[in-house]
């Protein structure tokens, strides 16, 4: 099937899936406090990307952090 032709309906049909978007797969995960290292190290990133001008570069510093 070319990317172009491509629908959820045919996928559906031609592959025989059923999609259930009634679960909620995440309702029992409980939340987690962020470590002291995440939440310097978010700070520390996110004043440097504040400073820089663009957004791919603002984008790579967190890319690239973690």
């Amino acid at each position: 099937m070319a990317y172009s032709d491509f629908t959820l309906s045919k996928f559906k049909k031609s592959f025989s899936i059923h999609i259930d978007e009634e679960i909620d797969l995440c309702a029992n995960i409980k939340p987690l406090q962020p470590s002291a290292q995440l939440t310097n190290s978010l700070e520390e990133m996110t004043k440097l990307a504040l400073a820089i001008n663009t957004e791919k570069a603002r984008s790579e510093v967190f890319r690239n952090r973690f």
